[in-house]
């Protein structure tokens, strides 16, 4: 279990990390500063729900080695979703590059709508973890989350139209 830990901690600081480096480069050290003080609680957010991820696929993975069983496409979509938590959390930060490359507009599209990929990428975070928290109880690969009273794959289905929901609210309280 602690190297799942250890995996999801390293994940998150990779993705602080690697959140500082764009804006370090394509601005200055000083606007990352500015940034992560504005937007602590959102970078702790996207940074810990993507750990979390990468600590429970890791576990997923392992299960699933140990087992042999056939169940890669929960894994697969399960990292899908993973992966696409760290694209919009990360996305709003291509417009420090786009006006370089004569994408002005879509430079501002992305600044206007930030906070809302923002939101995009922790309720994706969330609809990830519940994915795999549900492939992990649907494969017993926990006795502890096997014991839970939960059906996860009601919490999944749960949280995937709540994240729609809150979603299309985000979209039209940031626009």
């Amino acid at each position: 279990m602690r190297k799942h830990i250890l995996a999801g901690a390293g994940a998150s600081v990779l993705l602080i990390i690697i959140y500082a480096g764009i804006i370090g480069l394509a601005q200055d050290w000083a606007h990352v500063w500015q940034q992560t003080t504005e937007l602590w609680y959102w970078v702790l957010a996207l940074a810990g729900g993507f750990g979390i991820q990468v600590g429970l696929f890791s576990f997923i993975r392992q299960g699933i080695r140990e087992r042999r069983a056939a169940s890669t496409a929960s894994v697969a979509a399960s990292g899908s979703v993973s992966a696409g938590s760290m694209a919009a959390c990360c996305a709003h930060h291509l417009a420090d590059v786009l006006p370089l490359l004569g994408l002005s507009g879509v430079a501002l599209f992305l600044v206007r709508y930030q906070l809302f990929f923002i939101i995009a990428g922790v309720l994706s975070n969330i609809v990830g973890i519940t994915i795999m928290l549900e492939t992990i109880q649907r494969h017993g690969l926990s006795q502890r989350l096997g014991r839970w009273r939960w059906n996860m794959n009601q919490v999944k289905k749960g949280a995937m139209v709540s994240a729609a929901l809150a979603l299309v609210a985000a979209f039209f309280l940031t626009s």
